[in-house]
């Protein structure tokens, strides 16, 4: 997940503006506060005059979504739990070629998650006298866009330019990428990601999403889970999770804090990045004219 005059009422003329175009979108609220970082990279208008007009718009709209994940970065994230979001929204644009274990090392390193945080009082929270100064933060967060996130951006553009297509400026051309709700344009993967944007809210109780408090609740989010994940997660994961017993049971169903970031992290971001790299592989480019959520509706 800016300073700006009047926020609330540019966002309000923003969405009014994307509601007359037809746009439906995820929602842009926070985990915690700001905007939620996949929501807010396919809301993204494009501003740049070469990609209002592209003839191969694919290529351009990818690379609109990621330059904004970095954008994000850059700016910094509120909490352990919004950088837990960024990551996943990181590995969307990516079309799940961060490494596979990168969730873990990131969410796990007190110092760079500190870093990560635009408020200096929680940097020190975390940190305390060894808390990160201005430097090591830009530094820190320099070497995440170098190290992980430009080469997996770059795999993604090579893999989605292999199979781009190329559209006219006629009546059936797309003029304005600023349109092209899927992610990639590709409407498979960006089902995927909705549906992975989805489950994480849910374990969180975010925005509308009521906590997971009963059996009922966890088998249920385990389940989609696993079709978020596209069959990547273990046979065994609804038991494992679903066990009282277990240290998923308490993350889930009272703390939904630290603990639950690093098992997400360890076990779950991973099976849904491979579920993202298999999606953006096995999907067709599609043009999105008829703007219609693919999970029927918004994701708040």
């Amino acid at each position: 997940m800016t300073t700006a005059a009047n926020p609330l009422g540019q966002r309000s003329a923003s969405i009014a503006a994307r509601q007359k175009r037809g746009w439906v979108t995820i929602s842009s609220s926070s985990s915690v506060a700001g905007t939620s970082p996949l929501g807010a990279v396919l809301d993204r208008h494009i501003a740049e005059k070469d990609e209002q007009s592209a003839h191969t718009p694919a290529l351009p709209t990818l690379r609109a979504q990621q330059r904004d994940l970095r954008e994000r970065l850059r700016s910094g994230v509120d909490s352990r739990i919004d950088l837990l979001m960024w990551s996943h929204a990181a590995a969307a644009t990516s079309t799940g070629h961060v490494p596979d274990s990168w969730f873990s090392d990131l969410l796990n390193d007190r110092w760079v998650v500190a870093a990560c945080l635009n408020d200096p009082d929680r940097r020190a929270a975390l940190c305390g006298d060894r808390s990160p100064d201005a430097a090591a933060v830009k530094s820190v967060r320099l070497d995440i866009v170098q190290d992980v996130l430009s080469p997996g951006f770059q795999t993604a553009l090579s893999s989605v330019r292999g199979r781009a297509m190329d559209h006219t400026d006629d009546g059936q051309g797309v003029k304005n990428t600023d349109k092209q709700r899927f992610l990639a344009m590709r409407p498979r993967l960006h089902q995927i990601a909705v549906a992975q944007h989805k489950s994480l809210r849910q374990a969180f109780g975010l925005g509308d999403w009521e906590p997971l408090i009963s059996r009922e609740d966890v088998i249920e989010w385990s389940d989609y889970c696993g079709y978020a994940a596209a069959g990547f997660l273990s046979r065994e994961f609804t038991s494992r999770v679903a066990s009282p017993l277990g240290e998923w049971w308490g993350s889930l169903t009272n703390d939904r804090g630290g603990e639950l970031v690093s098992l997400l992290a360890a076990e779950v971001l991973p099976r849904f990045n491979a579920a993202l790299r298999v999606s953006a592989a096995e999907s067709d480019e599609m043009a999105s004219r008829a703007c219609f959520d693919s999970e029927g509706g918004n994701i708040s």
